[in-house]
């Protein structure tokens, strides 16, 4: 390049034309200088823009991953580890997720032999491909046990959020897939199935009980303080056990399936106004004339009010009054069918320990998790799993139950079953009420004459609270 400083410091030994060939030498000089560092400059902008484009390719890009299957997990644990994780056998466990299939569709739950056959997209495959229908079941059965979504995360290579949705999905597939059959069984007045529930209440009483189609009574769930969001009136939640809660209504039958449950009462709702809230209530008014024609009626405690298709024990005023024995022999054969409903809320509780502790969902999931979980809890009963005979399991024990937080566990809280004290009744009411009183007199007459009384034999002992129960 010219050195344009000396080249103008001999400007003044020029003629004419040799300054002019000087001018036009520098400006030229000068143009093509200008235009390289704006070459260089724009070169330079691109090439940083590609590399910060690269960067930020690479960093999108996603880790390459190898989720565990199924099957690979199923082979890495016993079959006593398998039944203490999962609340079943693997055998039940095949069962319920065939059920699940059928219910959802291959498509929707996709299970692992229908992901072994499809070819993932890319990006699937970088993810570690498409989560098996198994394993959502596994992942929504675990957190049903009380297991925590921490565990599940390195378990089957799983993120927090997408464990969350997975429990949703599972839980919608249930529901899905089973239902309660009270209330379609009652609608349609199928007397033959109504009869083999009730078969196997009247064994104990020589067939003098023999029109149970069901035990009824409330346990209150532990839940979160709702929003104001979803609902006006949060304090109406807090029961008088001392924390928010749902009371949910619930009928069994005498192997202790739930029949027929209702989840959307407040905690501080009343056993009786609870029931007599529910769909089901004016179901069985509606068809009082049939179940009492066909000899039909439900048990419960004296929370509720007596009906004819509601039966209910004798006030201790009317057991005391009573030379003969009769009021507290129909109480004792009422109550022995009346306990499976406490037995099957029992079993419920201790099988899946998300009961253990405060539900922390909104109003309506935490409906859905307890009718999934009395669900759940039918399907294991009719595959005759006894896993809670279990007795080296010492994560059930509710002694064990430890904290998460500052929360504490806390052990079972039933119902609300004082008696219901309200106003005058009605016209209707009272006629229902008498009705109920002949039909309950009747039954405590039956069993007299056929020599049935409360045991008070030998066999009878006292535990440490003051139970009884008998040997053998």
């Amino acid at each position: 390049m010219f050195d344009v400083k000396n080249i103008i410091m001999t400007e003044r030994s020029m003629d004419d034309e040799e300054r002019f060939d000087l001018l036009l030498l520098t400006t030229l000089v000068a143009v093509l200088t200008e235009a390289v560092e704006i070459f260089e400059t724009e070169e330079q902008t691109k090439l940083l823009d590609h590399i910060k484009e690269q960067r930020r390719l690479c960093r999108s890009l996603p880790l390459e991953k190898s989720r565990p299957t199924w099957t690979g997990f199923c082979n890495r644990v016993s079959d006593n580890h398998f039944r203490r994780q999962f609340r079943m056998s693997r055998r039940v466990f095949h069962n319920l997720c065939t059920v699940l299939c059928a219910a959802a569709g291959e498509t929707t739950f996709r299970p692992e032999r229908l992901n072994s056959l499809t070819r993932n997209s890319a990006s699937l495959q970088a993810r570690g491909g498409l989560i098996a229908g198994e394993i959502k079941t596994a992942i929504s059965l675990r957190l049903l046990a009380g297991g925590s979504y921490l565990d599940m995360m390195p378990l089957f290579d799983v993120s927090v959020a997408h464990i969350y949705l997975i429990f949703e999905e599972f839980l919608h597939w249930v529901l899905k897939a089973f239902d309660f059959p009270l209330a379609r069984l009652i609608q349609e007045q199928d007397r033959e199935a109504l009869a083999a529930i009730a078969e196997p209440f009247s064994y104990g009483s020589n067939g003098v009980l023999s029109g149970v189609i069901g035990a009824l009574d409330g346990i209150a769930i532990r839940i979160r303080s709702p929003q104001l969001s979803e609902v006006s009136d949060p304090g109406n939640y807090y029961c008088r056990k001392g924390f928010f809660a749902l009371n949910v209504q619930a009928i069994c039958d005498r192997s202790k399936k739930f029949l027929w449950c209702y989840t959307s009462n407040k905690g501080s709702t009343h056993d009786s106004a609870a029931f007599s809230n529910s769909r089901l209530y004016s179901l069985l008014t509606q068809k009082t004339g049939w179940l009492d024609e066909a000899n039909l009626y439900i048990v419960a405690d004296s929370a509720y009010n007596l009906t004819p298709f509601l039966l209910t024990p004798f006030s201790t005023d009317e057991v005391r009054q009573d030379i003969s024995g009769t009021c507290d022999t129909f109480n004792f054969f009422l109550s022995s069918c009346r306990i499976h409903i406490e037995c099957a809320f029992g079993e419920m509780v201790f099988r899946w320990g998300i009961l253990w502790r405060t539900l922390a969902f909104d109003l309506t999931k935490c409906q859905k998790v307890i009718q999934v979980c009395m669900l759940l809890h039918n399907f294991i009963k009719e595959q005759n799993d006894n896993e809670l005979n279990t007795d080296d399991d010492a994560e059930w024990r509710p002694s064990d139950r430890g904290t998460r937080g500052n929360e504490r566990a806390f052990p079972l809280v039933t119902d609300n079953n004082e008696l219901d004290v309200r106003g005058r009744r009605s016209f209707s009411q009272e006629y229902n009420r008498s009705r109920g009183e002949a039909i309950r007199r009747s039954i405590a007459v039956q069993l007299q004459l056929q020599g049935l009384q409360r045991p008070m034999h030998s066999g009878m002992r006292y535990n440490q609270y003051g139970h009884v129960f008998f040997d053998g």
